[in-house]
């Protein structure tokens, strides 16, 4: 079971997070980090760029993977098929008659690329027996459909369970917005390395971007 957040705030060339007045508006809903070749003065830091993103081309493949009748829309027994989206299946479900249509899909991926958020902050909490579980590496994955350049991000659980989780060799802390397998690996509260199906064959997943997972974090609750 998991329960997904984001928590947010968009900076732009300013390391304290004031965003001069040429750059981009600051948006409340974000944690990013959207830097500006131009426009912000001498001296500013590079633009940093999020991934490229064709939401239509993105959810022609979600379909093509998940879609198993091919009708066109993912119930709950085919969006299972992408642990990210049945994990977002709630929130991406605009009309609530618990499908998900191709345009409700591309909807979402729209409202991300229009975003312009490069990096946004990502909190795992990980429990295992009911317990929080420390020592564990949280690695986000993400869905070869999101494109090449979207990139894998990590963290180490705290002995709270908890993991802040970004990409390795960023000079931002956070992670990019997408669609993501999650793979959980270590010792469980046993004792006993946690199996397979939160690691090598991952059942776990998160969508992150617009809102996505609320407040930044995503609690992953291990059995």
């Amino acid at each position: 079971m998991m329960k997904n957040t984001l928590h947010p705030i968009v900076l732009c060339g300013s390391s304290k997070g004031t965003p001069p007045a040429a750059c981009a508006p600051f948006v409340p809903t974000f944690v990013a980090c959207v830097l500006f070749l131009a426009g912000c003065g001498p001296g500013r830091p590079a633009r940093l760029v999020p991934p490229a993103l064709d939401p239509s081309a993105v959810t022609t493949e979600i379909l093509a993977k998940a879609d198993a009748n091919n009708d066109g829309v993912l119930t709950a027994g085919e969006h299972t098929a992408i642990p990210a989206v049945a994990t977002a299946a709630a929130q991406l479900d605009a009309d609530r008659d618990d499908r998900l249509s191709q345009e409700e899909l591309r909807r979402w991926l729209e409202s991300v690329r229009d975003s312009k958020v490069a990096i946004t902050s990502f909190t795992a909490i990980v429990t295992h027996l009911g317990k929080p579980l420390g020592n564990v590496t949280v690695k986000l994955v993400p869905e070869p459909f999101m494109g090449p350049e979207m990139r894998a991000a990590e963290g180490v659980t705290d002995a709270s369970g908890a993991a802040s989780v970004t990409i390795p060799g960023s000079k931002y802390p956070g992670v990019n917005c997408g669609f993501y397998r999650v793979e959980i690996t270590g010792r469980g509260n046993g004792g006993q390395m946690l199996p397979p199906h939160y690691n090598t064959k991952t059942e776990l997943g998160t969508a992150v971007g617009n809102m996505l997972p609320e407040n930044g974090m995503a609690i992953f609750t291990l059995e």
